[in-house]
């Protein structure tokens, strides 16, 4: 997740977090109480439904991971080049106030950044009607390749990126202007010596799905699990090489990513996972929507708890029309809001000045006042602190971040070292959301390096 998107870059007018404008149509409704719960016996879990193909896609069942074109995006020759491109990207944001703090990055070679479009599958989507959630189909997604210029096989750092609602702020972009997470990560973890693999995820970079699949942590974990496996491909063509130490970072709801496949990895058996990072990460959906709800001082928070209920609607049916869970300003157009071509700013500006006031009320009071209701129980579906990992991980987080509760992140630790887990809390202190992040990075490349 980020703050507000610069300002002054494209055109001199406004920069690219995200762009547009759009509106959905809606009718007014009663603020109901409906229930995505689908008709009939057990349904099959949650990313687990078959895969079928889809005749709109160029990819057919059983190829996830199939690369289908790869081409360079960016190099920077030297590590001065490196270290002037992750300049650049500091001095933009320190001078509107983003950046607070010295970041002190090793970088020590040039990279070779490669946006690679592959196979993968999306979630099962709800049938509008019946509720129904029978089938993923297959999709194609993005995501970068950066591969330092150094010899011998090289360890992979598989990067899971923060909220984005604009298909161009995806880390395979590497423009400054237009992608956030993407030019300081590739930068940080590439220029030290690590494959950088960073997956746009469904409905952002070349994705042709919308809206987003925002915290789904089976479609997170597919769009970078399959990554990894097209990048095996793509280094092979290259004649290049990885080892087999494999680490994950996470920023934001990255940092729910990074769990949900650090997950999958271990339980499918794929890779073996060295070590996971996160910074500001969002571990347990429900706790966050519900934290948000309560928040009313953060003034990005409207926007995530829209963006979780659309992109949970196109999944789990969560309402039979807008107006059952927006107030009537907002119902017509929220949708539309998401549909991935719009700019950060000009989505928050379209919403409430807080969650709980652009919520319709009933709703609002009918998620706070009952567990079992429909919501909470997929955002509790999607909770990625309730397994065993094995291997270690790091949770940086500041008292400060004004975005995700410390606390929040203090429950999820415990939780996950409740179920055996090696789980540690790194406190940054007087550092906010983004400040967390640039200093959460070269910490965790000196920690993974600690781990190979």
């Amino acid at each position: 997740m980020k703050t507000r998107s610069l300002s002054f870059l494209v055109g001199l007018t406004s920069l690219v977090l995200c762009a547009g404008s759009a509106s959905c149509g809606g009718s007014t409704g009663d603020g109901g109480d409906h229930t995505p719960t689908p008709p009939g016996g057990p349904t099959t879990p949650d990313g687990e439904e078959p895969e079928v193909d889809d005749d709109a896609s160029p990819c057919r069942a059983g190829e996830r991971g199939r690369v289908l074109t790869y081409e360079k995006v960016d190099e920077r020759a030297t590590a001065e080049d490196t270290q002037a491109y992750f300049d650049d990207y500091i001095t933009i944001y320190t001078q509107i106030g983003y950046v607070t703090e010295p970041v002190a990055a090793e970088i020590q070679y040039g990279i070779d950044s490669y946006r690679v479009t592959y196979c993968t599958v999306d979630a099962a989507l709800a049938d509008p009607l019946t509720g129904e959630r029978r089938s993923r189909k297959m999709t194609a997604a993005t995501g970068m390749v950066s591969i330092p210029r150094t010899s011998g096989a090289k360890p992979v750092a598989l990067y899971l990126h923060g909220t984005s609602v604009s298909n161009y702020d995806a880390p395979s972009n590497p423009s400054l202007e237009e992608s956030f997470d993407g030019p300081v990560s590739t930068a940080i973890f590439a220029g030290s010596g690590f494959i950088y693999v960073a997956p746009d995820y469904l409905g952002l970079g070349g994705s042709p799905l919308s809206p987003h699949r925002y915290f789904h942590a089976p479609s997170e974990a597919s769009s970078a699990v399959d990554l990894l496996t097209a990048t095996d491909a793509v280094l092979t063509d290259l004649q290049d090489e990885r080892s087999s130490a494999l680490f994950l970072f996470g920023f934001s709801q990255g940092g729910h990513a990074a769990l949900a496949a650090h997950q999958e990895l271990q339980d499918s058996g794929k890779e073996r996972v060295k070590g996971t990072a996160t910074a500001g990460g969002v571990f347990d959906v429900e706790r966050f929507f519900l934290s948000s709800l309560a928040n009313e001082e953060t003034a990005t928070l409207p926007l995530y708890v829209s963006y979780l209920l659309v992109a949970y609607d196109a999944i789990y049916n969560i309402y039979q029309d807008p107006s059952e869970a927006f107030r009537p300003e907002y119902a017509s157009t929220v949708t539309g809001l998401f549909d991935m071509e719009h700019y950060f700013d000009d989505v928050l500006d379209a919403l409430g000045p807080t969650a709980k006031e652009t919520l319709e009320p009933t709703f609002h009071d009918a998620v706070l006042g009952d567990a079992q209701h429909a919501l909470r129980k997929t955002l509790r579906q999607n909770q990625v602190d309730d397994w065993r990992p094995t291997a270690p991980i790091r949770s940086y987080h500041s008292p400060s971040d004004e975005e995700v509760s410390y606390t929040d992140a203090q429950t999820s630790v415990a939780k996950l070292n409740g179920k055996g887990g090696s789980v540690t809390l790194e406190t940054l202190n007087n550092l906010d959301h983004v400040n967390s992040w640039l200093q959460a990075m070269p910490r965790a490349v000196t920690w993974f390096r600690g781990l190979e």
